[in-house]
């Protein structure tokens, strides 16, 4: 029998049921689905529909798979939802660019209500420019990071639903906002490839600074962890520990594949075209010269 895990408060799961604890709350559900349908709606070309779509079918892996329970049992467990939001997720709607069909496929009430939000935030053009600025984007998903791995903000997303959204909410907000930067379209403000990996670089040395805090620390940061670990054969340090590696060696490989791939790139538009060969010309006919 399915037992919906709604928020993280609460007993975390054991092994034994965890296959039981989907998170199915109807709100998240129908968010994901509505997304999709209104991406669909606006039409959106063959590549940015797979993208969109790889994008929230990781998005419910992370969020809606007995993953989230385990998060609230395990560091390690909540280090691989957040790396799937981060690392995956947020990628992939980068590349999607799902601005306009989202825009486009809105139906009008909606389309009127994200208008209404944008003032009531302020967040005309240029303060989204600034947002989508190169060094901005990446302090913002930097700041993300480290604040939501510090010791109260963490427990806190442990204990309370709403802080635990708000925190998922800003993985992938500035997620999105870094990778645009870096994967993103020429229109959304991607910078060179050269530029790109650099970004890259920062953001891998900043995520092993953390997670060699994490790794290497003598005492467990997180009380939420205290009594929940047992139960799955870790003491709470060594789940740290792990959650640390985790951060560590495959987020890095990330990171270095993405580096890679942009230098590649990078390569191909240097490489010279070929040479046109010299035209031949025809000799000139005799007595011509005169």
């Amino acid at each position: 029998m399915l037992n919906p895990i709604l928020a993280h408060p609460g007993q975390a799961p054991a092994p034994h049921d965890i296959w039981g604890t989907w998170n199915l709350d109807p709100v998240l559900l129908l968010g994901l689905a509505l997304t999709l349908w209104i991406h669909r709606r606006g039409r959106p070309d063959a590549r940015r529909a797979t993208l969109f779509t790889a994008a929230v079918t990781t998005m419910a892996v992370a969020l809606v798979s007995p993953l989230d329970a385990m998060s609230s049992a395990l560091a390690s467990a909540h280090m691989v939802q957040h790396l799937l939001l981060v690392l995956v997720a947020a990628p992939l709607l980068a590349l999607s660019a799902p601005s306009g069909p989202l825009l486009r496929g809105s139906p009008r009430l909606i389309h009127h209500a994200v208008i209404r939000w944008r003032r009531r935030l302020k967040l005309d053009r240029a303060r989204l420019r600034f947002l989508r600025a190169p060094v901005a984007a990446s302090l913002l998903h930097a700041a993300a990071l480290w604040f939501w791995h510090a010791s109260v903000p963490y427990d806190s997303a442990l204990r309370s639903h709403p802080v635990h959204l708000l925190e998922h909410a800003s993985f992938l907000v500035t997620g999105v906002l870094f990778w645009g930067v870096v994967l993103g379209s020429r229109a959304a403000g991607r910078v060179s490839n050269g530029y790109a990996i650099l970004l890259v670089f920062a953001m891998a040395m900043q995520s092993v600074i953390l997670s060699l805090l994490l790794t290497f620390a003598p005492t467990p940061w997180y009380s939420g962890y205290a009594t929940t670990t047992r139960a799955w054969g870790l003491a709470p340090l060594a789940d740290q520990q792990l959650a640390g590696a985790i951060m560590w060696v495959p987020a890095g490989l990330v990171y270095l594949g993405v580096a890679l791939a942009l230098f590649a790139a990078w390569l191909n538009r240097s490489e010279p075209g070929p040479v046109p060969a010299p035209r031949k010309v025809p000799p000139m006919p005799a007595g011509s010269e005169r």
